[in-house]
């Protein structure tokens, strides 16, 4: 066996032909990554990986191993030496298995120049070393073990031939059958059990798992049986005559049948080994388990196609991505189709399905493309429609939070789409509505003021209004309070019954105003005053671990209002000066509920304290200021002046002070050890300790109320959260529902929304100031280092023959 790998090397290395195969792959590699413009190019892309070698690779592979595998045997039987060679006291299959490592070995070397690929990017990325290495290393054993099956197919085809040139062909057409070909025939409308049949054939399918840095034992033993089948059919047809004998077809039919019991055992054998630095590929427990609740096939249309940018396209391979990890965990298939709302050629159905689209929740974004023949201007839909048992839901992987970059939007996006896809079918799953209920009866906001909230919540709850007298009656039949922005004091009995409904474990958001403004007096005048607004609620919050504060807050980050700054008598003039009044406050990035999201538009917001004491409860801050805001103690003068002669800006100096805050876990009654006969209730009916429950307590009452014209019958409203001068949502809607949904959840699926992946990204001045450079040492140095090894090999080889 040595000798023959030997031989079977030194006769690749010591020809012009086998140097040519390998330049050809690498100056063709090297074009691809570095200086043609397109999807697999490195530089244009801008990310610290190397995604596009390992999904070119493949096809180059289709064209290289069969021109290394081409002559194993064919030249053997065309030269008379293969009778030679099965006379030698050798095994057919050991001979076969020593031309197959002699093939490793040579792909291994057409593969070690690319490896120049891999430094340049450590180096570009920015900072230095981004690229995920785990991840690469991972993702060129995929490519090597993709590679050994092919190494396999093209010594089957060159042992059934003694012509070189058939068995390339023939090598290369079985090896794309295997690749794609499977996979094309499944995707074209088969039924379901031939399409997984069809499916699991496909290389592809297999290797875009490794690929990615993904060792799936299931994966491994694909490739490793498969090879062994290729090889093991070259033994069987390497003599004539050798398979028409009753023993060898015994034997044969015994591995085959070993090796299907394998497979088929292998296939219910998860064990997979995420060898990401992020563990961006790992499912997490509540993922697997909401997939393992389907009884029934999920079919997912997914919108994200054409030609996309480097941050599109990233999307939507992680959404393959996720989606392939999920099925594995899946008790039943989730199948995803591509569909294009473009290839809808008839203008006239192609807009009434981008409607339907657009009704179902799915929302389109405007994508600029620079062409020829200018920046064409088209909308592209980032979303999917997922359905399951006839139901219907929406899913938007695009995150567009403005006041993040290019890349960081398109980062949090792919952060999200475990999290989309998982609360998506979790949602299908659902067989009940939670109960919102929004208290009345303190002067709260109305319905108007709160609809565009209610309005974005109705899908996946019920929401009805209620009283306090009505919530001690019916506490177990609603699982959310919401208290917007109370007016009114509360009294005794009121605030006890508030009480016992949270010690049950009802889950509560509270929107509080601490400091009153009177905004109609502000709009008649200048000036006006901030008093103390007293609800009669201080001892309740004391009691579960906050206190909120007798001020108000000014902030640099504020919204700005368009003032008339023209001279009496000359025509309006209207500039932009900063309010501070209003905050554009900051959530919290390392909390699933604020996490990337824009900020939250304020008005007249107060400080909170956290206290401590209690070590039972966790407390998260999900709002706070700007790094430079101002205290201003209540009472105090609010004045539009301010605009013209705003405090100094040294006196902004006060850091991220906390404005929301979530309470968790279990909390003391503040009707412990008091007399609750007087507000009729026994004693004997009054728990003290909570059940684990959750509490959202937010020092604005704006975060929730959007603007409403009453002039209007019915009155319309703004949604949640417009600037009406910068014509800008912020993030209030979002913040709240998000609030609300953690509240809600029971399962653990909005942790998932602070699932971290670091963004890694080449430092693109570095790349574009040494562009030259890099691709000089990409695309001319492993051209050169097959020269120079070509020259010395044969230089050495002459001189030992010569001697």
């Amino acid at each position: 066996m040595y000798s023959l790998l030997k031989k079977e090397i030194k006769a690749f290395l010591g020809s012009l032909i086998g140097y040519l195969v390998v330049g050809v792959f690498l100056l063709v590699t090297g074009l691809f990554l570095w200086v043609f413009k397109g999807t697999y190019n490195i530089p244009e892309n801008g990310y610290a990986t190397l995604d596009g070698l390992f999904t070119l690779a493949p096809w180059l592979y289709l064209f290289l191993i069969p021109a290394i595998t081409m002559r194993f045997f064919a030249d053997e039987k065309r030269s008379g030496t293969i009778e030679t060679l099965l006379t030698h006291p050798i095994s057919d299959f050991k001979i076969v298995l020593a031309k197959f490592l002699a093939g490793c070995i040579l792909v291994l070397f057409s593969l070690l120049p690319t490896l120049l690929s891999f430094l340049s990017v450590y180096l570009l990325g920015n900072p230095v070393g981004s690229i995920d290495v785990g991840a690469t290393w991972g993702s060129f054993i995929g490519l090597f073990f993709l590679a050994i099956i092919y190494i396999s197919i093209g010594i089957f085809a060159s042992s059934l031939t003694e012509n070189q040139i058939v068995a390339f062909i023939l090598a290369m057409a079985l090896a794309f059958i295997f690749y794609l070909g499977f996979e094309f025939i499944a995707t074209s409308g088969v039924s379901y059990n031939l399409e997984q049949l069809l499916l699991w054939f496909s290389i592809n399918n297999h290797y875009k798992s490794v690929s990615r840095g993904v060792i799936d034992m299931r994966d491994l033993i694909y490739f490793v049986g498969m090879t062994l089948f290729f090889l093991y059919l070259t033994s069987l047809f390497l003599r004539k005559g050798k398979f028409k004998q009753r023993k060898t077809k015994i034997n044969a039919a015994i591995f085959v049948i070993v090796l299907m019991v394998i497979f088929i055992v292998s296939a219910n054998f998860l064990l997979r080994f995420d060898l990401t630095s992020d563990k961006r590929f790992t499912v997490s427990r509540v993922s697997a388990e909401v997939v393992s609740e389907f009884e029934s096939p999920v079919d997912i249309e997914l919108y994200l196609t054409g030609e996309l940018e480097p941050g599109l396209r990233k999307i939507q391979t992680e959404i393959f991505e996720k989606i392939a990890i999920l099925n594995a965990f899946s008790s039943a298939p989730i199948r995803i189709r591509v569909f294009d709302p473009y290839s809808i050629l008839n203008r006239e159905k192609q807009d009434k399905f981008i409607d339907s689209l657009v009704k179902k929740g799915v929302r389109p974004t405007t994508f600029r493309r620079k062409t020829e023949k200018g920046i064409i201007t088209k909308y592209i839909f980032p979303g999917a429609v997922i359905n399951y048992k006839g139901k219907e839901v929406a899913v938007n992987f695009l995150k567009n939070n403005p006041n993040a970059g290019y890349e960081l939007n398109f980062n949090n996006s792919v952060e999200t789409i475990e999290f989309e896809l998982v609360n998506a079918f979790e949602k299908l799953l659902r067989t009940k509505k939670s109960t919102i209920a929004f208290l009345q009866g303190n002067d709260e906001a109305n319905r108007y003021e709160t609809a565009d909230l209610a309005e974005a919540l109705l899908p996946d709850f019920k929401i009805n209004e209620i009283t306090a007298d009505e919530l001690n009656k019916k506490s177990s039949a609603t699982d959310i309070l919401i208290v917007a922005a109370p007016k009114k004091a509360f009294n005794e009995h009121e605030k006890l019954i508030l009480d016992q409904y949270i010690m049950q474990g009802g889950k509560t958001l509270w929107l509080i105003d601490p400091v009153q403004v009177s905004l109609d007096s502000l709009s008649k005048g200048y000036k006006t005053y901030s008093f103390p607004h007293d609800l009669n609620l201080g001892d309740l919050f004391f009691r579960y671990g906050v206190r909120l504060n007798y001020d108000l807050l000014q902030d640099v980050n504020c919204i700005r209002l368009r003032v008339n700054t023209a001279a009496p008598g000359n025509p309006p003039k209207f500039t932009l000066h900063p309010w501070y009044y209003s905050p554009l406050l900051t959530p919290n990035y390392n909390h699933p509920i604020s996490r990337n999201l824009n900020w939250v538009m304020s008005e007249f917001v107060s400080s909170i304290d956290t206290l401590s004491g209690n070590k039972n409860i966790k407390k998260h801050v999900l709002l706070s200021t700007s790094p430079n805001a101002l205290r201003v103690k209540a009472p105090s003068s609010v004045s539009l002046e301010n605009i013209n002669n705003p405090p100094a800006r040294e006196l902004f100096k006060l850091s991220h002070i906390p404005v929301g805050v979530l309470l968790e876990g279990q909390f003391t009654s503040a009707f412990k050890n008091r007399m609750v006969d007087i507000y009729g209730f026994a004693q004997s009916e009054i728990r003290e300790k909570s059940k684990p429950t959750q509490i959202i307590i937010i020092a604005d009452g704006s975060v929730i109320t959007n603007k409403v014209n009453y002039s209007t019958r019915p009155p319309r409203f703004q949604p949640l959260g417009y600037d009406r001068v910068s014509r800008q949502t912020f993030g209030n809607k979002e913040f709240l529902m998000n609030a609300i949904f953690y509240l809600n959840d029971d399962r653990g699926i909005m942790q998932l929304r602070g699932r971290a992946l670091k963004l890694r990204l080449l430092d693109k001045v570095k790349l574009r100031e040494e562009i030259g450079f890099w691709q000089f040492i990409n695309v001319v140095l492993p051209l050169l280092f097959i020269v120079l090894f070509g020259l010395a090999f044969n230089i050495i080889r002459k001189f030992r023959y010569t001697r």
